[in-house]
C-alpha cells in the first residue's frame, strides 16, 4: 500500500515536510517553519517586492510592481503540497507593516495558498490574533465574500481557536453563518461533540432555532447525544447544560424528527406557492 501511495521517497518526503512546516507545543502558539524568501520565490521581481514590503517601503513596493512583480505570487513553484504567498510570508514574520503593503499594491488575503489557504485562514492556524486583528481593521467582514466567511467560521469548528473565533464575531462574522447544507457552526460544533464550544455560542448569541436542509434541528441533534451518553458522566452534563441553555433561549424538547420539519417546511412552502 506505501508504494501505491508514495510512489517516490521525495513525494513523501514532500508531505512530511508540509506537515511539519507549523509545529506547536503545549505551551506556545503554533510557531511556523520559515525559510528566507529565496526558499519560496524565484523571480528577482517578487524578492525586491518582498524585500520592500518588509522594510514597510510602500512607494518601492509600487514601483516593483508597476514594473511586473505580482503581489500574488506564490512559491516554491517545485512544491506540490504546500506553498506560500507574498502576504503569507509577511504574516509569518509578524510584520504587520509589510502586510499593509502588500495590501496597498493589491495583494489579496481572500487568495489560497496551497496547502495553507487564504491569509486569514494561515492566520488563524498560527492563532496570531493581533495579525488577525490588523487584517480585519484593513479589511472588514463587510468587504469579504461569503464563501470566505464560511471557510473561516467552520474551520474554526475542525481546527479550534476559540480567541479567533470571538474576534470573528466581534467584528461582525454572522454567528448563524449556514454552510453548504444549511448547518451553523453551533450545529456542526455539536456534531463534533464539542459541547464546550455549542454552549459558548449559544451564550454569544447563536440560534437555537435554526433547521438544516435536511430537517435536523439544533434541539434534535441535542437530543440524539444526550441519548448516547451515560446519565452523570461528563460527556452527558455538558450536553445538558447545553439543553438547558437552549431552553432558556426558546429551544422546544422534544423536538420535531427530520422528517416532521422537512413535512412542515414541505407544507408553507406549498401554502405560499397556492398564496401567490
Amino acid at each position: 500500500m506505501v508504494p501505491t501511495l508514495f510512489r517516490s521517497g521525495a513525494l513523501f518526503l514532500e508531505i512530511i515536510a508540509a506537515i511539519l512546516v507549523i509545529s506547536t507545543s503545549a505551551n506556545t502558539a503554533p510557531s511556523f517553519d520559515l525559510m528566507p524568501p529565496e526558499h519560496y520565490f524565484n523571480n528577482p521581481q517578487t524578492i525586491s517586492l518582498l524585500a520592500a514590503a518588509l522594510t514597510g517601503n510602500t512607494a518601492k513596493a509600487r514601483e516593483c510592481v508597476a514594473k511586473g512583480a505580482n503581489p500574488n505570487d506564490e512559491g516554491p513553484k517545485t512544491s506540490l503540497y504546500y506553498r506560500l504567498r507574498l502576504l503569507h510570508y509577511a504574516i509569518a514574520v509578524k510584520n504587520p507593516e509589510a502586510v499593509r503593503t502588500l495590501l496597498d499594491v493589491g495583494a489579496d488575503p481572500e487568495l489560497a495558498a496551497m496547502g495553507f489557504g487564504a491569509a486569514f485562514q494561515f492566520v488563524m492556524t498560527l492563532e496570531d490574533t493581533d495579525m488577525l486583528n490588523f487584517l480585519l481593521d484593513l479589511r472588514p467582514i463587510a468587504t469579504l465574500s461569503k464563501t470566505t466567511i464560511k471557510r473561516m467560521m467552520f474551520d474554526l469548528v475542525i481546527q479550534p481557536r476559540p480567541a479567533c473565533l470571538d474576534l470573528l464575531l466581534t467584528h461582525g462574522a454572522p454567528i448563524d453563518c449556514p454552510d453548504d447544507a444549511d448547518y451553523t457552526i453551533m450545529m456542526r460544533a455539536v456534531d463534533a461533540q464539542d459541547f464546550e464550544l455549542a454552549q459558548w455560542l449559544v451564550s454569544r448569541g447563536a440560534s437555537v432555532n435554526v433547521e438544516a436542509y435536511n430537517g435536523v434541528t439544533p434541539a434534535y441533534s441535542v437530543e440524539f447525544h444526550l441519548k448516547k451518553y451515560e446519565v452523570g458522566s461528563s460527556a452527558h452534563d455538558k450536553v445538558l447544560r447545553l439543553k438547558e441553555l437552549m431552553q432558556e433561549r426558546g429551544a422546544v424538547f422534544p423536538p420535531l424528527s427530520p422528517a416532521e420539519v422537512r413535512a412542515n417546511r414541505e407544507t408553507k412552502e406549498s401554502l405560499s406557492l397556492y398564496q401567490q
